[in-house]
Order: C-alpha cells, then structure tokens, then sequence
C-alpha cells in the first residue's frame, strides 16, 4: 500500500513527522480520511482525536492518536498538514 507523508505541527513545535496509510481527521463538514495520492484539501478542524494509521510492519505499529483542539488539514502533493492550535498526544 501507498504512504502519504504527515506533519501535525502546533505554536510549540511539531509533534509528529512521518509516513501514513491513512490519516483520520474531524471537520467541520465531518470524519474525513486520507490516504496517498488524494486530491489537494484545505479545512477547519474541530476538537476531535486525529488517527494516524501506520504502514504494516512500521517499529510504531497500527496507529497514533492525538487530541486535536481546532485547526486546519491541507493535503497537496501526497503530504498531509495538520496545523493545529493544540495537540495532546500520542493517546
């Protein structure tokens, strides 16, 4: 299965980088999920945990949480950015 690179980046600093099967977000229009190659996405987060599902055999293994407070997902070129203004994580 394809990756997709991931940044979750907050005001303190980035707390996570890395390749993706899938990321799992809420906006405001609902649970979207992305995996590589999706088309370009710009959108509003709400307060909702994030899923970070890893590629099979990756040393960190099935998947990272993190409490998102609001923000914004872009999704360019095979990469997915999550600027948030708050994170707590990994759940």
């Amino acid at each position: 299965m394809a990756t997709t690179q991931v940044e979750l980046v907050t005001p303190s600093g980035v707390l996570y980088s890395g390749q993706a099967d899938m990321v799992v977000c809420r906006t405001a229009g609902g649970d979207i999920a992305f995996l590589a190659n999706h088309m370009p996405y710009v959108g509003a987060l709400e307060a909702h945990p994030l899923r970070i599902v890893h590629p099979q055999g990756d040393d960190l293994g099935g998947e990272l949480r993190f409490e998102v407070l609001g923000g914004f997902v872009q999704v360019n070129e095979d990469r997915v950015v999550v600027l948030c203004d708050g994170a707590s994580g990994p759940l």
